[in-house]
This record gives structure tokens, sequence and C-alpha cells, in this order.
């Protein structure tokens, strides 16, 4: 069985794309028969600011769609994004919607998000009913029966009601939601039902070494059919529990060796969609005929490990690595079992955020007392992409007329003078002309401010006419004397304007990429510093109350762990520091003594001493170049072949490194048997904060570092790599003039 993994991906590049992809038309006879058109939207971090990796998606009763990030919660109206964290800015690795509440599960991290009085989203903790951070930290999935929720993990069931935490001890199952009822598929045992705080078996032969049931799905005739991972496919007969494999052409797909199933969900009345492991989607029929195939080279951003849900209008969403996809499917006609409506989300008066809970709301700013002169209206109609719909709105008491058409979903209106308005707004589809939107309409005071009073008024204005008559007759006599002066001084700074205005625009260019990456790396860098601060702070808390000896070395290992990841990240920020400052200083060094030194600085990594390094050059080969730089890259590269070893493997592992010279360039080899990169990070590993493998933890910017320093070097470096063979680093420095 495949279990889930979580590889940390930060993507710094924008990937926004929208593909239309049309699926096979309708065939003769006995064929298959299907003729949909899908579009393809794709959004990545860079688009709603916040981690690339995302792990679950959800739709709330108004349309709202709910994504599980490594940064943590975020929430798309379809026209904004919002990224809500938990107190310790924890990744969410899963989450369930129940009631107004969404409960949460990451790393050490275990609560709930609920909207207060003011329509705010807050986050609260559960961690402290829990009895040991490993119960929270195991905790994979969620579930929700008759008001009381279950943390799903492999080592056992915890059950919450609210007030009381319970615990279902069964190891190494799955927990599914079926009929009103829960059901628990555990490996190699068959499957069994809650009964109190234990379970009872209910069908003992469906049991599979190393695998269980990964989804339970009804289809539209009130079957529920079992998907493995890779066992097969079954139908469950809900009255006794039996099961009986499902003789089609999607189980034949799955029971290849080279397919693994993840996830499967139902939509259309009469399609389903399941994603694998690692080759993409497949949309099949309810007789399990395969009606297409999504893999490497269709418009999905990644066919690696997408977790998919259908909203309520029955087009899907996928959580991946990558970001997100959006699969759309075209129709002339769409008939939806709800009524959509337009919602005004929050109002932004100045600094200040004003969330709005209900239409026909009313919202009184003159109590404040403060003067209220803009206020800005932002809204969505959720289920619905900003691209599809328009957008009229109207401020009675301030507008005249409802707004053109358009695509804003933001109004700002300034220059209020206090008084009651009412702000209405409408939508309407782009292209389905029938379709009816609920509009939203709300209702704001504002304070009249002490000015506009009308006897204040009129004093005021006489005085302001008056002191414009006098500055106007004063100017109008210097402005005479200064005239013939400025016509000259013009002539001589038009063309001084003229070069400089295009120097400024240069500037400006320039200073605008500066921004968008300091702003990329003040964001990451605070958060790499921010993590192992906030871990160390808790295990210092935990040191203390702590009388076990034995458990306070443990957490003086732990503390110790991330004082090391805090030193590594600042020493990888003081390189590239160094690196962009201090200039180029030529000397000769022995490429023994270099290594030598960055064994010694290597020796307490995890698992340095099991790594053989292999020296293929001559003992008494010398390098003339900038040793300092010379030790950042090499020192960069050893590291992460230290790091990304595989200790698993048969054959022992080695660091080989391998240099000479040649008439126009030194030419050094750093090649490892370690995990290998995957191809399709290829063209990432270089990029800032760029980390290509599970667990890693590094801070992403060591590659980045060595292209940068060979780059001040006028070097050159390439690599090339397998997945789990081993990857070689190619490093070609000139020979000094």
């Amino acid at each position: 069985m495949k279990l889930l993994t979580i590889i940390d991906l930060k993507i710094i590049a924008l990937i926004i794309s929208s593909v239309l992809h049309v699926l096979p038309s309708k065939a003769q006879g006995n064929k298959k028969v299907f003729s949909d058109s899908i579009a393809f939207q794709n959004f990545d971090g860079a688009l709603y600011r916040a981690s690339s990796y995302n792990y679950k998606v959800a739709e709330d009763k108004d349309g709202i769609i709910y994504i599980g990030n490594e940064n943590g919660l975020l929430e798309f109206d379809g026209a904004s994004w919002l990224l809500h964290q938990t107190n310790n800015f924890t990744p969410v690795s899963n989450f369930k919607i129940v009631g107004d509440k969404i409960y949460t599960v990451g790393n050490d991290e275990i609560g709930y998000f609920q909207r207060n009085s003011f329509g705010k989203m807050k986050y609260y903790s559960l961690r402290n009913r829990f009895d040991s951070e490993k119960e929270i930290r195991d905790v994979w999935y969620i579930e929700e029966l008759d008001g009381k929720v279950y943390f799903n993990s492999y080592a056992r069931t915890l059950v919450w009601d609210g007030e009381v935490l319970r615990a279902i001890d069964l190891k190494d199952c799955h927990l599914f939601k079926v009929g009103g009822q829960l059901i628990f598929s555990a490996i190699d045992k068959g499957i069994l039902v809650p009964y109190g705080d234990t379970v009872k078996y209910i069908n003992s032969t469906f049991r599979f070494p190393n695998d269980a049931a990964y989804d339970i799905v009804k289809d539209s005739k009130s079957r529920w059919t079992i998907f493995t991972s890779e066992s097969g496919i079954y139908r469950l007969d809900t009255t006794n529990f039996t099961t009986s494999l499902w003789k089609s052409e999607i189980n034949d797909y799955f029971l290849r060796r080279d397919r693994a199933l993840l996830a499967v969900r139902h939509f259309h009345d009469s399609l389903f969609l399941a994603t694998s492991w690692e080759n993409g989607i497949i949309i099949f029929n309810e007789q399990g005929e395969i009606l297409k195939e999504f893999g490497t080279n269709s418009s999905l951003n990644t066919p690696y490990y997408n977790i998919p849900v259908v909203d309520r209008r029955g087009n899907i969403w996928l959580a991946n690595a990558l970001g997100m996809n959006y699969m759309k499917w075209i129709r002339n006609t769409e008939k939806l079992d709800f009524k959509p409506r337009t919602l005004l989300r929050y109002l932004t008066v100045e600094d200040s955020t004003f969330y709005v809970r209900r239409n026909d709301d009313f919202i009184d700013f003159s109590q404040s007392g403060e003067e209220v002169r803009s206020i800005s209206f932002h809204f969505a109609t959720p289920s619905f992409i900003t691209q599809e719909l328009e957008y009229s709105y109207y401020l009675e008491g301030f507008d005249k007329d409802w707004s053109p058409w358009n695509s804003e979903t933001k109004k700002e209106y300034t220059n209020l003078n206090g008084g009651e308005f009412t702000f209405r707004v409408k939508a309407r589809h782009l292209y389905l002309k029938d379709l009816e939107i609920e509009p939203f309409i709300l209702t704001i005071n504002t304070p009249t401010p002490w000015y506009l009073n009308k006897w204040n008024y009129l004093i005021l204005s006489v005085l302001f006419v008056g002191l414009i008559l006098v500055f106007i007759r004063f100017r109008t006599q210097k402005l005479s004397a200064r005239n013939k002066k400025l016509e000259l001084m013009v002539e001589q700074r038009t063309s001084e304007l003229l070069t400089q205005q295009e120097q400024l625009k240069l500037t400006n260019d320039e200073l605008k990429t500066i921004n968008i990456e300091l702003d990329n790396f003040v964001y990451r860098s605070s958060h790499d510093l921010i993590a192992p601060l906030k871990s160390l702070r808790g295990l210092i808390q935990i040191a203390q109350n702590e009388n076990d000896a034995e458990l306070r070395m443990r957490y003086f290992g732990l503390m110790n762990t991330s004082v090391n990841k805090l030193e590594d990240f600042i020493k990888s920020i003081m390189d590239f520091s160094t690196n962009s400052k201090k200039p180029i200083e030529y000397q000769s060094i022995k490429l023994d003594d270099l290594l030598d030194s960055i064994v010694h600085d290597i020796k307490y990594y995890d698992n340095s001493e099991k790594v053989k390094l292999i020296r293929m050059y001559d003992s008494d080969f010398e390098i003339c170049t900038d040793v300092k730089r010379l030790h950042i890259i090499l020192s960069n590269l050893v590291t992460n072949a230290v790091k990304y070893h595989n200790f698993h493997q048969d054959a022992e592992p080695y660091i080989k490194i391998s240099a000479v010279k040649n008439t126009e360039y030194y030419e050094i080899h750093v090649e490892d048997n370690g995990l290998g990169i995957p191809e399709e990070f290829h063209s990432k590993i270089f990029d800032m904060f760029f980390r290509a493998h599970q667990g890693s933890q590094g801070s992403g910017l060591g590659l980045y570092i060595v292209i940068d320093t060979l780059n001040i070097l006028n070097g050159k470096i390439s690599f090339t790599s397998k997945l789990r063979k081993g990857t070689i680093f190619k490093i070609q420095l000139p020979l000094p003039a």
C-alpha cells in the first residue's frame, strides 16, 4: 500500500493558465459516449500568496472553497483569496467543515477555525486536550457523525464530542462515513464499525496485505463501491457489508502493477473521477468504462498526488504539490440545484476591515465619532469564478443610477459627506443569460463632519473666497516678474528633464523587480526563522516542567535540532550576504585541506558518519581561486548529498569528489548515490527557497547560493540526476588571469 507522503515544495514562479481540453466526441453503436468539454484553470502560490503545496479542498454551504495549505487554511470565494493561519503557523494537512466550525490538523497542531461576532475567522487550539504531541502528529484524517468529530491516525482514532476526548484503539485503518454510519477498513484485517470505545468486525474476508479501502463512494443508483489502492475495486452491500469484485475496465486498469489509486469522487449523476498516485486522473462511468485520462501531457499542473473535491456545480477542484487545478465542465445550459447569490464579503475603512454577516444588514459608523470619508466594498458570487461574471452596483444616497456592468469585485467610494447609504450589488453570468443570481443589499450610516454644518460651511466659504482673492492679487504681481526668468530656465531644463526621465524609468523598473524579490525573501526568511524559534520555546517550557532526566535529555536533543536548523539558515543568509558584497581574493589551496574543513563542519549532521567520502584526484591537487567562495560552493553540495542520502539502500552510501585542471578552467565533480532529484523539479532546484524532497530540513537557499556564488566567480554548474539512483554536479571554475 502506498501511504500519503508530504513533499515540501516551495514554488516562487507564477503559474496561472486556462486551457480548454475537449474530451472524445460521441461514438456510434455500443462504444463509449462522452462529448463534454472541460476548461482547466491552474492556480499556484504566487497568485494566492501562500505555499504552492496544498493538501485538501472542501466547499461550504455558501459555495466558498477552503483549501488546506502548507501555510494555513486558504479561503476562495471566486474573486479573492484569504489565508487564515493557526496560532503557531502550522500547515493544515486535513480539515472538516462541521456546522460553523472548520476542524483542522497539521504537524503538531490540532483545533478549529470559527467566525467571531464580527464575521472574522479565528483559530482555537485543542492541543491541550490531547495526552501527547505524538497523538496530534499522527492524525491524518477527520470525519464527523452526529456532532462527534473523529480524528483518525494509523495508531488509533480519537473521538471529540466538544467536551470530552476518548480513544478507539485500532491500528492501521482508514475511516469512512457510509450511509449515515462510520466504518473502518483495517489493513490485513477487514471491515469494522465503532462499538462504544472499541470496534467489532462486520466483514473479516475483505482483507489485503498492506492494503485497504482508500475510498467508498455511492453512485446514482445508491450502490456503494469500495476502491482499494492496488487490490481492486469492489461492490459493497450495506445491508450485510459483504463485498464482491467489480469486473470492469477501470478495475483492470488499477490492478496493473504500475497503477495505484489515491482518491475517487462521484459527479454529474453517472460519472466518476479517480486520481492516482503518479499517473494523473481518470474519468469513467458507472459501468466501469474509462472515458478519458489526464496524465503527464495534459493540462494538469502535475500528475502526482491530486486530492479532488466536486463543488455544488459539479466542477472539480484538485489540490496538489504545485498548487490547484480547477476543471470546469463547459455547457450551453446549466441546471443548478441551488440559487446562487452575490455576497458582500467585507468593507474596508481606512486600515480597518469590517466583515458582513448577512443580507439586509446594517452597519452604523456614526457611533465611533470618527470621520468616514472613504469606504471600499468587496463582493463575490461563490461557486463562480470572477471571469465568468459581471457586476453592477448602486450606492443609494450617493450614486444617481446603477453603474455599467463590469468585472470588478471591489468598489471604492470617496468624499462621503455623512448620512445613511444603501449599497446594492447584482451580478450576471456572461454566458448563461437565463441564470438568476440573488443580489445583495447593505445599509450603512456614516457621521457628518462638523465642517459640513450649513452655518460653518457659509462662514468658511466667505473666508475662503476672501483669501483666494488676496492670494490671486499677490500671486499675479509675483508671477509677472518671474515669468520671463522662468521662460529661460524652462528651455535649459527641458533637455535635462528628458534625460533624467529616461534614467528614472530604468531605475524604477529595477526597483520594482528588487522589491518583489525582497518581499518574497523577507516573507520566506521570517517563516524559516520563526518556526525553529517557536519550536525551541515550546521545548524549553516542556523541559522546565519535566522531572524525568531521560526525557529532559531527549528534549535537549530536540532543542539542539531546532538550534541547528536556525544556525544553518542564518549561515545560508550570511553566505548569501558575504557573496554579494565581498571582492574576489585569489589564493591557492589544496583541495584535500578544503574538504577536510568541510567534513569537520558537517560531522554532527545526522547519519554523516555513514557516508563514505571518496577522493578521486591527486593528493597534492591545488586550486587557485577565491577560497571562501569555493568553500561555500562545495560545502553546500556536500551537505545536500549527506542530507538527501538513502540510508535504507543495500549499497553503501558515498560521496565521490573528482577534480582536474584543463587549459582554461578547473573542473570538479560531486557525485552521490542518494535519493536523486525528480525530473519534474530539475528546472527549479536553483530557485530561491525551493525544496525538492519530503521532510527537508534545509532553508531552500543552498543551491541558490551555489549558483549565485558561481556567477560572481564567472563559473558554471550543471547536473544529472536519476530518482533513487543519485546525482552528479559538475562545476567549472576559470583559471585566474
